[in-house]
């Protein structure tokens, strides 16, 4: 991404991430994962993708070992940029039984790509998102632990 794209980014920050609070809401609503993958169609997955990553999913959520799948994934001669950093990030962000939250947040972080505007940015803004969605699932809960442990006031002063 050039610095030029990057600062068109940053100065479309929070209208992708309107827009892609507003996609995941309108398909959570329908109570399936798969409908968040098949929205991230507009951003590179392809179909056949959308199912892997269902059952990808499904074995990170329990626990069970991901390898294979993932390889499946990777290992496509039309595996989408999107498809393999999400499952990259699900294997190398957090230990086993945080990985299903990964996953969820990967996707969900996915969604800040899917703006109307330069749509052939839109792979690289939801693997970015993909990232950013993955480290706020896998670590959110420490962060939060820290707030309770020192208290909010400590924890947003400005000196240490």
């Amino acid at each position: 991404m050039s610095t030029s794209s990057t600062q068109d980014v940053s100065r479309r920050a929070g209208d992708l991430s309107r827009t892609g609070r507003d996609f995941v809401v309108e398909d959570a609503g329908l109570r399936r994962l798969r409908y968040h993958l098949l929205r991230l169609t507009l951003a590179g997955l392809t179909h056949p993708e959308v199912d892997d990553l269902t059952e990808y999913a499904a074995l990170a959520f329990a626990n069970a070992d991901i390898t294979a799948k993932a390889d499946t994934i990777r290992r496509r001669a039309d595996a989408s940029r999107l498809a393999v950093a999400i499952v990259d990030v699900v294997e190398r962000t957090g230990p086993p039984d945080v990985r299903g939250q990964v996953m969820l947040g990967a996707v969900l972080g996915a969604h800040a790509g899917l703006g109307p505007d330069q749509p052939d940015d839109r792979s690289t803004e939801a693997v970015l998102g993909a990232i950013g969605g993955a480290v706020a699932a896998a670590t959110t809960g420490l962060v939060t632990e820290m707030i309770d442990q020192v208290g909010i006031t400590d924890y947003l002063a400005v000196e240490t």
